[in-house]
């Protein structure tokens, strides 16, 4: 047990080096674009997010995971699923490129042709890295992943931020999205000792792919719920709106959804070791819920509280229509490691069904708030996904109840302390937003500073678990 958490730790940790990097790079680049381009820009690549991202689901296949979750894998094992993804991405940029036109007119926005069909490439690469991918994961080794991806955003967001500067327009985000795809590919293949030979193996892929299949369809699955919103608003409400909402996505997911995959990809293979030790299983489990929302939820919290002069101050006032949406949306980030952990316990159990059954309810019901709440615009749909979002939480729990005996009323408790120490410096940092007379980046500071002394303080005296995990590690790595 104590390897095992070595292991995890050192992947945690050069996960978090890389998500670090890559946030504080992605962070100086979106603030760059947003003030040189208008919310009309991304709100065309918004519209067509949504393509690429099935495109990528279907290539991978799940495959990957089976992959990294199989006890051992042969030459022939990486060779089936490496041939098998380059195959799906010439088929699915092959429908791509002859749907694009549709997109197009269902959208209105005749640019989207050529749009579409250039960012698509991505599946390509993609493709080509996913057994590179899962080979490093499998040796945890997780220092090249991190160079890759920070690398990937480095290059692709100067690229794009100087084609805005040369008055590329929406362009210069198509640019960033296929650029770091590219540059991520190929230092990922010189990172990796791993190279196709030619064999391929029926058995291999139908052993994977009876593992995968259930992971496409909730791939899919997500992907589309994931999307649905900008599909709706950039539908009814046009670009502009669309372009406003991608923002506060890309705002709230830029800590929370990244950080937990940051988790979920550093201790999955290590986890997948105990699937047979329940007792063992919902241990870690525990600890890992606890520390992520003990640094999730203050970050989310303290967002939401400062996002007007963060906003104003950084990308400008024409982006100021995003605010109401980055305050509603810190809550669903806040949950969102909930969510991801669940479902992996889910994979780690080998009951990949269960990830798609759960999957499909939840989006169901999800969507269906969505249909209803489009009449109040899109501060109502926002809300709507607030809600779907607090309530999907149940059937997650329920199965986790079930399979590692962890169940929802555990969770709350467990999330209970970091969440209320969050709300207490939130609240704070609000006051003196509302209410201090200075420059925002004075506010900025201020709140800031004061929100996270507070949270600090208030987790200490309340013992917040993740808090006491997070000391008891830094306390045996200094004796």
């Amino acid at each position: 047990m104590r390897d095992m958490n070595r292991k995890i730790s050192a992947g945690v940790l050069w996960n978090l080096a890389g998500l670090f990097m890559r946030n504080g790079a992605s962070t100086v680049f979106t603030l760059f674009l947003a003030k040189l381009l208008a919310p009309e820009s991304f709100g065309l690549i918004a519209m067509i997010t949504i393509v690429f991202q099935v495109a990528t689901v279907i290539v991978q296949s799940g495959l990957g995971q089976s992959l990294i979750r199989s006890e051992s894998v042969s030459q022939t094992d990486l060779n089936t699923v490496f041939y098998t993804n380059m195959v799906l991405a010439g088929l699915v940029y092959a429908a791509i490129f002859f749907s694009a036109p549709w997109v197009a007119h269902f959208y209105e926005q005749p640019v989207l042709v050529e749009l579409l069909r250039v960012t698509a490439l991505v599946v390509f690469f993609n493709a080509a890295k996913m057994v590179q991918v899962a080979v490093l994961v499998r040796a945890m080794n997780f220092k090249a992943q991190m160079k890759a991806n920070t690398i990937g955003v480095l290059l692709s967001g100067t690229a794009a931020v100087v084609a805005a500067y040369a008055g590329f327009g929406v362009w210069s985000l198509a640019l960033q999205i296929v650029a770091s795809a590219v540059v991520s590919a190929v230092i990922l293949w010189i990172s990796s000792a791993w190279r196709p030979s030619f064999s391929f193996s029926a058995e291999a892929f139908r052993r994977h792919f009876s593992f995968g299949a259930n992971l496409l369809v909730e791939g899919l699955l997500q992907v589309g719920f994931q999307n649905s919103y900008v599909l709706v608003i950039g539908r009814f409400f046009g670009a502009e709106l669309a372009g406003l909402y991608y923002f506060a996505r890309r705002i709230s997911d830029l800590s929370s959804q990244q950080f937990t995959s940051a988790v979920q990809q550093a201790t999955y293979p290590a986890l997948a070791t105990l699937q047979n030790e329940t007792e063992n299983l919902k241990a870690k489990y525990r600890e890992i819920i606890q520390v992520t929302m003990t640094i999730i939820s203050p970050i989310m919290f303290l967002i939401a509280a400062f996002s007007e002069p963060a906003v104003n101050l950084l990308f400008g006032g024409k982006w100021l229509g995003a605010v109401p949406h980055i305050q509603i949306l810190s809550w669903v980030a806040v949950l969102y490691p909930l969510h991801a952990l669940n479902v992996n316990a889910l994979k780690v159990k080998n009951r990949s069904d269960l990830v798609l059954k759960i999957g499909f309810f939840k989006k169901a019901f999800s969507l269906s708030i969505l249909v209803v709440s489009i009449p109040y615009g899109v501060f109502g749909i926002v809300l709507g996904q607030a809600l779907a979002s607090t309530l999907a939480l149940i059937p997650n729990a329920y199965f986790s109840r079930r399979l590692i005996n962890y169940s929802l009323m555990e969770q709350i408790n467990d999330i209970s302390k970091p969440l209320l120490s969050a709300l207490v410096a939130a609240l704070s940092a609000w006051a003196i937003v509302q209410y201090m007379e200075a420059h925002d980046f004075f506010k900025l500071m201020a709140s800031g500073l004061l929100g996270l002394l507070l949270y600090l303080v208030t987790s200490l005296a309340v013992r917040s678990g993740g808090v006491l995990i997070i000391v008891a590690q830094i306390k045996r790595r200094l004796s």
